[in-house]
């Protein structure tokens, strides 16, 4: 009796532990860029680094016209928010 317990104690066990650590897994190689969380998902790896100066994108304003960023660092500091407008 004490070893069937045993037995389905071990089978719990495993059968908790394996989804976690797989899903662990998961979050690992998307936080490492290896998996991509969905089909809008566009990180690359990189290294920018906090405090490291940002690349010189060109941005597509609301109107539709192109802005480089260097335009407007040139003159102050860019603070950038990305975000959901909905």
């Amino acid at each position: 009796m004490k070893r069937s317990w045993k037995r389905l104690a071990l089978g719990a066990s495993l059968a908790i532990a394996l989804p976690v650590a797989g899903f662990n897994g998961y979050k690992q190689l998307v936080r490492a860029g290896v998996l991509r969380y969905n089909k809008y998902d566009r990180r690359e790896r990189g290294e920018l680094k906090v405090g490291s100066a940002a690349p010189d994108l060109t941005l597509q304003m609301y109107g539709g016209a192109p802005l480089r960023l260097s335009e407007l660092w040139a003159s102050k500091p860019v603070f950038l928010v990305f975000g959901s407008c909905t």
